[in-house]
């Protein structure tokens, strides 16, 4: 008896199988909607004409053509949706081989538990684009084993596998893979500095790039490890190098180490300590106000435009509006967390100024990035967090703080590959590997603009300048 339930349930499972893939490959983008919408149509066209019901004599199945009543009508309206049909259907039938294919590959690599059973498939999912789901029941097989089996169950399945997650509460296992491999690492590249645009990381198949008039906030988030460090180091390098008109005040509350490489230049300012970076953000307040003021007396809606109308009338831009500020601020929890360094009046104005940032400093050429590990209520604004549109997002420890940063549990799914990350813009999320550049490369890019020390002009001469607008 209970054999044939077993048979019976395949058996309704089997059926059940080309709707499921028409559900699943709608919410991942993948059916081909054209194609299966203009078979349907194809159908409708040959109802109209009878062309259908000499299909069916042809089969010598004429006594079924449903031609009146109720199943005329739904004949036609699962035929309108043929196109689909037959998609799920042959999605179905690769199904079917490709479960034939992972008995086979689990059977190989040796992934059978004491009993003889193999782990069963529960279900496949996609991620992204180019990448999927898998998960499997464990067959009380430890996760060691699976990863001895790795390479047999890439060459067997004819997939790129990069992380395997065990979930031992109900006994399964993920695995995150794809059907072309991923650069786990990528050089930076100096023809990227042709362009002002913001690189962000290599996919399976192109260049992800953006620029701040379409993403004017950024906020980096990971795990200690992943990559944040590295990311900010190849962007100010690069933005730097590429755009003159772009100052950087950079908040590096690890005593000054990451970001010492960019001490000594003409358009940077490194602060060390949440002091200096308090005082430096307060006195932002008055470089907003100012900017903001130039701009409705010349009736332009933002810096770009403002820029756009000097060059028209042949014009200087204002000293006070030509350069365009980016403010870094690594591990940005040390700064909005009161504590023996910085008073809490400090830190409330600290909040108040980088939220007017947020908020304003799209139109006036001020820039925000911030990197923390996890852009929790208590480190960090959700107002400020609201307008960092742009979110790079190295490996998180688990679904709970991905949602926090990405609003799904998709940074927790990525494997423990330094640099590999998630770029969000707007809805999309991406799977990037973000380039590497090496401090040495750092220190060989910027060793013609070091400058003496006393010769650069500090943000207090910049801030009193501003005021006197």
């Amino acid at each position: 008896m209970d054999r044939r339930a077993r048979q019976l349930e395949q058996a309704f499972r089997l059926l059940l199988r080309p709707i499921q893939e028409i559900y699943f490959g709608l919410n991942a983008g993948s059916v081909p909607l054209t194609v299966c919408l203009l078979g349907g149509c194809v159908f409708l066209l040959m109802a109209r004409f009878g062309l259908d019901r000499a299909v069916f004599k042809v089969m010598r199945m004429a006594v079924l053509y449903p031609s009146k009543g109720w199943l005329r009508w739904g004949y036609l309206s699962i035929g309108s949706l043929s196109g689909f049909l037959f998609w799920g259907v042959a999605r179905a039938g690769i199904h079917i081989r490709f479960l034939v294919k992972l008995g086979r590959a689990l059977e190989t690599a040796g992934l059978k538990n004491r009993l003889g059973n193999l782990p069963r498939f529960i279900g496949d999912w996609a991620l992204d684009a180019t990448t999927r789901k898998m998960r499997l029941s464990n067959a009380s097989l430890p996760q060691c084993d699976f990863v001895r089996a790795k390479p047999g169950l890439e060459s067997g399945l004819n997939i790129y596998i990069d992380d395997m997650k065990e979930n031992r509460e109900y006994g399964t296992l993920d695995l995150i893979y794809s059907h072309s491999p991923m650069p786990s690492e990528v050089e930076w590249s100096s023809d990227w500095l042709k362009s002002n645009d913001l690189v962000i990381g290599l996919t399976r198949s192109k260049l992800v790039k953006t620029r701040f008039s379409d993403v004017p906030h950024l906020l980096i988030a990971g795990q200690t490890g992943g990559g944040k460090s590295t990311f900010l180091r190849q962007l100010i390098t690069a933005q730097f190098l590429s755009d003159p008109s772009t100052e950087f005040i950079l908040v590096d509350l690890k005593g000054g180490l990451e970001f010492q490489m960019f001490q000594d230049l003409a358009r940077v300012d490194v602060k060390p300590d949440i002091n200096s970076a308090v005082a430096t953000l307060e006195k932002f307040e008055s470089i907003l106000n100012a900017r903001m003021s130039i701009l409705k007396d010349n009736k332009c809606k933002d810096r770009d435009a403002y820029l756009q109308w000097c060059a028209s009338k042949d014009q200087k831009p204002h000293v006070n509006i030509a350069s365009r500020y980016v403010i870094v601020i690594d591990e940005a929890a040390e700064m909005f967390l009161a504590g023996s360094h910085a008073s809490a009046a400090e830190i409330q104005k600290a909040r108040y100024v980088i939220s007017k940032i947020a908020r304003q400093g799209r139109a006036v050429g001020v820039q925000l990035i911030i990197a923390t590990q996890r852009p929790d209520g208590r480190s960090l604004d959700p107002q400020v967090k609201a307008n960092l549109t742009g979110v790079v997002c190295f490996q998180m420890a688990n679904d709970a703080s991905s949602i926090v940063v990405l609003g799904c549990g998709r940074a927790s799914d990525l494997p423990a590959i330094p640099g590999r990350a998630i770029w969000k813009s707007g809805a999309v999320l991406v799977e990037v590997q973000i380039p590497y550049m090496s401090p040495n490369l750092v220190e060989e890019l910027l060793a013609n603009h070091r400058i003496v020390t006393e010769q650069k002009p500090s943000v207090q001469q910049q801030a009193n300048a501003t005021v006197a607008v």
